[in-house]
């Protein structure tokens, strides 16, 4: 990781993701006060699956691949988050998250993350994103029902 960014050029970057769209500018100033912002670059591993974490990261500009057991999962760009879990509640990491292209991202504390759960903006699109992943997780899950016996199936969601 290369070296902290600016604050003001961290709350432009801010203002153009979707999801703090409803944000103030004050409130995005809040966001960058509170958070470390560092160039990533190209092939390095932000987060090692089973591994503890603590930090939350926010994706402001390249992207990233998630992958869990060696096998793709997803690919996260700008304005994407992980680590949430690990921010509200640390423990290990549930998959690993690599930079497919170099990346600039926030990194937040768990103590950070919870001041910035009292901005309201923020807990809005935090809220909102992660609502939308529980919905499709469920539809995933709904899917996988189809095809498999039903007890299968709920032996799986209870662990």
């Amino acid at each position: 990781m290369v070296t902290t960014l600016g604050r003001q050029a961290t709350v432009d970057l801010l203002q153009m993701v979707d999801q703090f769209g409803s944000c103030t500018r004050e409130q995005l100033h809040e966001v960058a006060r509170l958070a470390e912002r560092v160039r990533v670059s190209e092939g390095e591993v932000l987060a090692r699956e089973g591994r503890i974490g603590r930090e939350f990261f926010l994706i402001l500009s390249g992207s990233v691949g998630v992958t869990q057991r060696g096998g793709r999962v997803n690919t996260l760009g700008a304005g994407d988050f992980f680590g949430e879990l690990a921010a509200i509640n640390p423990g290990p990491r549930n998959a690993t998250v690599t930079a497919l292209t170099d990346l600039d991202v926030l990194i937040i504390g768990p103590r950070e993350f919870a001041a910035m759960a009292d901005i309201p903006g923020f807990r809005d699109a935090l809220l909102r994103s992660m609502a939308r992943r529980l919905r499709a997780l469920d539809a995933r899950l709904a899917a996988l029902a189809n095809r498999e016996p039903a007890g299968d199936l709920r032996a799986a969601r209870s662990q």
